[in-house]
């Protein structure tokens, strides 16, 4: 887990500053994982370490969120062997009108994303996936930013998968002397302000 958090930044994928994020929060770090797929090193160890940490049979396809978790899910799915589905940010005005492209229904689907906020993207995901007739059943995001998603999702009655926690990612940079302890604890102080007191730890 350690070497994501270090190359992330390494790789400017980790920023810290002053950050608005789509859910209208501010926030002193910034976290975009839309650059990693320029990585193909990292995205197979990655994509190695979920699958033996995760048991994927239960899931009948996978079903990315526009538009990072997609090419996460389409990595996953294709080393898996398992359909692929994903959820567009919009509903398309033309043709099918669909807002879920691929074969969802009857499935149990496994909701991919990057990075999880507060949990919206996710939601609104597992929303139009029970109107395509699917069965929302679990999700997975590298980073939980903790700042609600766990919470949403499980509240959703779906079981929520990280592979790391925001906390967890500054931690080891901290440990590897990436970050100072300023720094560190500035982070700390901004993520207990949003942290839900029930949320969890990563994989």
């Amino acid at each position: 887990m350690s070497w994501l958090a270090v190359e992330l930044y390494k790789r400017e994928m980790v920023k810290l500053g002053r950050f608005k994020l789509t859910s209208g929060l501010e926030s002193p770090y910034y976290i975009d994982l839309r650059q990693l797929y320029s990585y193909p090193d990292l995205v197979e160890r990655l994509v190695d370490e979920l699958i033996k940490k995760i048991d994927f049979s239960y899931y009948d396809t996978l079903v990315g969120v526009a538009t990072s978790g997609i090419v996460l899910a389409s990595f996953l799915a294709c080393r898996l062997r398992k359909p692929l589905s994903y959820v567009r940010i919009e509903r398309k005005m033309h043709g099918t009108q669909s807002l879920v492209e691929g074969i969802v229904s009857g499935k149990r689907c496994l909701i991919v994303d990057d990075v999880a906020t507060t949990g919206g993207s996710i939601e609104r995901a597992c929303i139009a996936v029970k109107e395509a007739g699917g069965v929302p059943v679990a999700t997975l995001v590298v980073i939980d930013r903790e700042q609600g998603a766990r919470e949403k999702v499980e509240r959703l009655g779906l079981k929520f998968y990280s592979y790391m926690t925001a906390s967890e990612l500054f931690r080891h940079l901290y440990e590897n002397k990436i970050i100072d302890e300023k720094q560190y604890n500035d982070i700390l102080t901004y993520i207990a302000r949003y942290k839900p007191s029930t949320t969890g730890s990563s994989l």
